[in-house]
Formats: C-alpha cells, sequence, structure tokens
C-alpha cells in the first residue's frame, strides 16, 4: 500500500492509476491524515440489453400485480370523457362563462 499526499499525486496522478490498475491500494493524504483510498475496480459484466428489458419487465410486471390491474387505463378514461363530452352536446360549449372559470 502506497501512501502519498494529495499536492504530490496531482503530479503523478498516471503512475498511480497503473499501481491500482495491477493491484496495488494507494491513499491519499492530506496533512498527514488519510483521505482517500484508491482501489481496483472489480471486473463486472454488464448484462445484456435482453437480460435488463427483462429485468424492467419483471419490476413493471411485479409494480401492476400490486397496484391492481383493475384500475381503468389512460385510453378507457378517454374513451368515457369523450362518451360525456358527447353526451352533453352543444350545449355545455354555449353555457356563460363565469367570471372565476379556470381558476
Amino acid at each position: 500500500m502506497q501512501t502519498v499526499p494529495i499536492h504530490q499525486a496531482k503530479s503523478q496522478l498516471s503512475e498511480l492509476i497503473r499501481a491500482v490498475e495491477q493491484g496495488e491500494e494507494v491513499v491519499l493524504t492530506r496533512h498527514g491524515k488519510r483521505v482517500i483510498r484508491l482501489i481496483r475496480e472489480p471486473e463486472t459484466e454488464q448484462p445484456s440489453v435482453e437480460a435488463r428489458r427483462q429485468a424492467i419487465r419483471a419490476e413493471l410486471d411485479a409494480l401492476r400485480a400490486k397496484v391492481g390491474a383493475a384500475r381503468p387505463g389512460f385510453d378507457e378514461l378517454w374513451e368515457e370523457h369523450k362518451r360525456e363530452r358527447d353526451a352533453r352536446g352543444a350545449a355545455w360549449v354555449n353555457e356563460p362563462k363565469t367570471p372565476d372559470a379556470g381558476r
């Protein structure tokens, strides 16, 4: 393990990164006190796009099950709105507006 003051690490950052890549641990200090530890990032494989898609789909399905599918979706609400609007006919368009309308 190397211990390096921050002001010195600025000038030799590339060398410190190479040491970390080779498995060494580097600790940066300020006024003799440990501030940060540099360690190698663990090797991990990124999940495939398909695996991420399946994970997201599973989360959505779980959320839908928790919330419940009995509630109408946007399409159903929009159709209901249009039916109610059409049932009112032209009367709702010609109604006089009140001074506080739209507030």
